[in-house]
């Protein structure tokens, strides 16, 4: 006969084995649900991210027209002057700009290609002004190697120009410095035109608030794009996480 306690034994079993299986199904419902929740929020994310990627392409697109609209109007003021051999140079440097442009690029290009890119733009200017526009770099070889969205040089560059330089009389100095400070790097470009804040700041599509945006879509980490008078320069300054190449 079987004893008291194997009896027990299958009794207690029995009432068991229900529970834990209802324990068990109880956990599966909860692992599924955390399962589809993760899987929600990463197509949430996906999605995020393809949004700003639209974002990012769009504003990208918007520099471009204006930035060949001032190129255009350099040269038009070398024809007006009947400065052809200028003219001439000036359209091989800016047969470089069409080619930086529809260089397959992606959201990071290295400063050097971006140094490159803008000193054909000066290179125009300076035709245009002659020995009027004197141009100083100053670059941190450590801070060299970074990338950085492209056109943002060049549009800080444009900026200093058609909101300073520009309306300038006598000598036009232009002051371009990257240095990089810790994990950071710092880009400064200042210019001794008069200068509107207001304009520069707030130029819509374009302009710097037009970087600012791109790097907030661009670094997790904080990102600074600012402007202000200094004695008798207009500096604007932006601030990102340094970059090297092989983190493109």
């Amino acid at each position: 006969m079987m004893s008291s306690t194997i009896f027990s034994s299958i009794i207690f079993l029995c009432l068991l084995l229900p529970i834990i299986a209802l324990v068990m199904l109880s956990i599966l419902k909860l692992l599924e649900q955390e399962f589809d929740y993760l899987q929600m929020e990463n197509k949430q994310i996906q999605l995020e991210k393809q949004l700003q990627q639209m974002e990012y392409v769009q504003l990208s697109q918007q520099i471009r027209p204006h930035f060949l609209f001032n190129s255009l109007n350099a040269m038009m003021s070398l024809a007006r002057l009947n400065r052809n051999e200028d003219l001439i140079h000036s359209m091989e440097r800016f047969s470089l700009f069409l080619r930086y442009q529809n260089k397959d690029k992606t959201s990071l290009v290295s400063f050097e290609d971006e140094l490159e890119h803008t000193k054909n733009y000066l290179s125009i200017q300076q035709l245009r002004y002659g020995n009027k526009l004197v141009v100083d770099f100053s670059i941190d070889g450590k801070a060299y190697p970074t990338l950085l969205p492209p056109y943002t040089l060049q549009t800080f560059v444009e900026n200093a120009f058609k909101h300073g330089l520009e309306k300038k009389r006598g000598e036009k100095r232009l002051y371009i410095e990257l240095k990089r400070h810790g994990n950071w790097v710092i880009l400064k470009v200042a210019d001794n035109g008069e200068g509107d804040l207001r304009a520069s700041l707030h130029h819509e599509g374009t302009g710097l608030e037009n970087i600012r945006k791109r790097l907030e879509l661009l670094f997790e980490l904080n990102t600074e794009v600012s402007i202000k008078r200094k004695e008798d320069l207009t500096e604007v300054k932006a601030i990102w996480p340094y970059t090297p190449e092989e983190a493109k």
